[in-house]
């Protein structure tokens, strides 16, 4: 049943909900079986309605977004609009994606949360940013006005718990990292904590990474003192994508004295993503003191990924002044990918000896 905007307001009043449904921004659904119901504390209960409805469903609500959040809203075969928000239609029974951030995009002030359930149980979870159009396929959408920010983290997380479905974990972990609130990233510290397993652990830590800005920074450097190397290595990762300026330090200190070698080979390899003056530092020091040989061969590596004019003259130095031989055959190998005049001249001058 396709219904216009017009059309649901109508319908809202007519269920006498108008009032609150005017305190937030009605979606723009169209292909849809369209029921605006007054939400609050009633998500848990909301699910479990439809736990006897045999055929698929979406339900969805809005909250405030992370500032600052960018990223878009458009599935696969969305068109292109001029009249909405976002860069057309967004196909809920057609698109996988939940997320795909673009610095192009515009900001996002309000995300709507979207629900699919299916035979009593949900499967799918969404968020785009509020405003734009959604297709509902022309399954029932039941629209939930006054849930407040606190009560959807909650909500989710509660989802985000079982090992049969991973997938709707981590759908469930995203959607509360683009919450505004900072109970998202007490939550996602919660679930990055080392009473979850690993798998779970590795999901929450990404995001506080990714979305969390300064204070998923705070919570990965207390995770960084995790006993579990494994997931200190994992941990280097989530640190290269945080925003935060010290957030590079933290890797460099990850580099120099984690106890395990994995873990430092893996910060020595995110450090020299990171390139700049301390990052070189950094890896010149690792070449040069680090106790174990795989870790100074990552560093050389790390060099040779540097910006050519900076990438030669470090491996030179270390192909000639190294004192570990292996240490110095991985200079001179990554010497020569380079193709550099000066790696040439130099293996001239091995050759003539």
């Amino acid at each position: 049943m396709r219904q216009n905007l017009t059309q649901n307001w109508l319908l809202a009043a007519a269920l006498g909900v108008g009032a609150v449904a005017a305190a937030q921004e009605a979606p723009k659904v169209i292909n849809a079986q369209f029921h605006p119901e007054q939400g609050g504390g009633e998500l848990s209960a909301m699910a479990g309605r439809f736990q006897h409805e045999t055929g698929p469903l979406w339900f969805g609500y809005e909250v405030a977004a992370l500032p600052g959040s960018r990223f878009s809203s458009c599935s696969g075969d969305a068109q292109p609009s001029m009249d909405d928000g976002c860069c057309g239609v967004y196909q809920l029974e057609k698109s996988d994606n939940i997320y795909r951030s673009s610095d192009k995009d515009e900001v996002v002030t309000k995300i709507d949360v979207l629900v699919r359930m299916d035979h009593g149980a949900i499967d799918k979870l969404r968020f785009v940013g509020a405003g734009c159009r959604l297709d509902a396929g022309g399954l029932s959408f039941t629209w939930l006005t006054g849930v407040g920010a606190d009560e959807s983290i909650a909500w989710l997380a509660s989802l985000a718990t079982g090992d049969d479905n991973k997938r709707l974990t981590d759908q469930a972990l995203a959607t509360i990292a683009m919450h505004e609130s900072q109970k998202a990233t007490t939550a996602l510290a919660g679930f990055a904590s080392s009473s979850n397993p690993l798998w779970l652990r590795e999901k929450a830590g990404f995001w506080l990474g990714a979305e969390r800005g300064h204070d998923g920074l705070l919570a990965l450097e207390k995770l960084a003192k995790d006993s579990d190397p494994e997931f200190r290595k994992k941990l280097v990762f989530d640190l290269s994508v945080n925003h935060d300026p010290a957030a590079i330090e933290d890797m460099i200190r990850m580099a120099k004295s984690d106890s395990d070698t994995r873990v430092r080979e893996e910060a020595i390899f995110w450090v020299g993503q990171k390139a700049g003056v301390k990052a070189i530092g950094t890896l010149k020091d690792a070449v040069a003191n680090d106790p174990e040989v795989a870790v100074k061969k990552k560093a050389v590596f790390a060099l040779s990924q540097l910006p050519k004019d900076q990438a030669v003259p470090e491996l030179l130095q270390v192909a000639q002044t190294n004192s570990d031989p292996a240490v110095r055959k991985e200079a001179i190998f990554w010497l020569g990918q380079t193709h550099d005049p000066r790696a040439l001249a130099y293996f001239e001058k091995i050759l003539e000896r």
